[in-house]
Parts: structure tokens; C-alpha cells; sequence
């Protein structure tokens, strides 16, 4: 057993969690995830993870900022929607994305899964800037990562990290239905501060 694929599974979980909870904690515990997820897809080659473990890393603070007051001078960035022409856009980015990732890792690298290993790290890149910036669209995005994420781990040989991907789709469900109604709590409390603030 690879401890590293155990522990870095598991804290990735624990992250997950918090997520879905929208809980702030969760930057934290993700970057003590990674530090270990780094060199587990570093000793098997996942070449397309590791770059993306890496940009995680840059997004677990940058999402640790703008969950915070400081940075929205609220208590907290509140949850919504993409527009139509928001989605449109992101569709785009993520087909261009996964293209060209997988050329050049075709090229550039001796992957042999070139275009899986890609569209799992286009659609978790868009997927975790989602997350940072609280669109619940994220936890849709999630589901389909989540999926072939744990496929190509499985491939991959690691088990742990395929176990905890099939529980983050459940998590993303979760996660999917918590800030929805987070949402349509926020929007209450909104709708009465307006009420309460108009003059007529």
C-alpha cells in the first residue's frame, strides 16, 4: 500500500467535505492534500495531475482570500449562478483546453492517456475556479471529473485515490444540493434587507 496515495486521498476527502459545507477550512486541509498528491502523481507519471496539483495550490490561497471577509468586506462571497452566456463561454474554454493539453502532451510527454489526462485537468481547472469564486454550477462540473477521474486512476493503479473519487461524486451531490439551498437562503435574507431598506 502506497501510503501516500492513502493519506493524500484521505485528506483530499476531508477537503471535500468542508466544500460542500462551504466551510473555509477547507483551503487549508486542500493544501496539506496536495503537498502529498504532488509527489504521488509525480512517482506515477500522471503528468496532466501533477500540473494541476499545482495550480490547486495556487487556488486553495487565492480561494482562502476570497472566502474570506477581507475580501468581499461581507461575511462571505455569496453562492449564484452562470448566466446562459456564461456556460457558453466556459463550454469553449474547456473544449480549446482539453485540445490543446493533449497535444502537447502527446509531444512533449510519454503519456499514453493523452486526451483523458487532459479533460480531467481542463474540467477540474474550471471546475476548482467555480469553486473559488462560489458558482454552484462547480459541483455539476465535479460529477463528470469525478467519474473519470476515479477511471483513470483506477487504470493508473491507484486504488485509494479511485475510491475517494467515486465518494466525491456522492459528495458533489451533496455539495450540488447544500448550496442551493444555501442559496435560496441567501437570497431570502437579501430579498428582506431590500424590503427593509426601501423607502416606500
Amino acid at each position: 500500500m502506497n501510503w501516500l496515495d492513502f493519506t493524500g486521498a484521505s485528506l483530499s476527502l476531508l477537503s471535500t467535505y468542508y466544500f460542500t459545507q462551504a466551510r473555509r477550512l477547507a483551503w487549508l486541509v486542500g493544501i496539506f492534500a496536495i503537498t502529498l498528491n504532488v509527489t504521488l502523481y509525480w512517482q506515477k507519471g500522471i503528468y496532466g495531475h501533477l500540473i494541476l496539483e499545482g495550480i490547486y495550490f495556487i487556488s486553495m490561497l487565492y480561494g482562502w482570500f476570497q472566502w474570506s471577509a477581507k475580501a468581499t468586506s461581507k461575511p462571505s462571497r455569496a453562492i449564484r449562478y452562470l448566466s446562459w452566456k456564461e456556460i457558453s463561454y466556459y463550454a469553449l474554454l474547456a473544449a480549446s483546453g482539453i485540445i490543446l493539453m493533449a497535444q502537447t502532451l502527446s509531444a512533449h510527454t510519454d503519456s499514453t492517456i493523452p486526451y483523458w489526462d487532459a479533460s480531467t485537468t481542463i474540467l477540474s481547472l474550471i471546475a476548482q475556479w467555480l469553486l473559488c469564486i462560489k458558482i454552484i454550477h462547480c459541483w455539476i462540473l465535479w460529477f463528470i471529473v469525478d467519474v473519470l477521474v476515479a477511471l483513470l486512476q483506477l487504470y493508473k493503479g491507484l486504488p485509494f485515490h479511485s475510491a475517494v473519487h467515486w465518494l466525491y461524486l456522492i459528495m458533489a451531490v451533496v455539495g450540488y444540493y447544500r448550496w442551493r439551498k444555501l442559496f435560496h437562503q441567501q437570497t431570502t435574507v437579501l430579498e428582506v434587507h431590500a424590503e427593509h431598506a426601501s423607502p416606500y
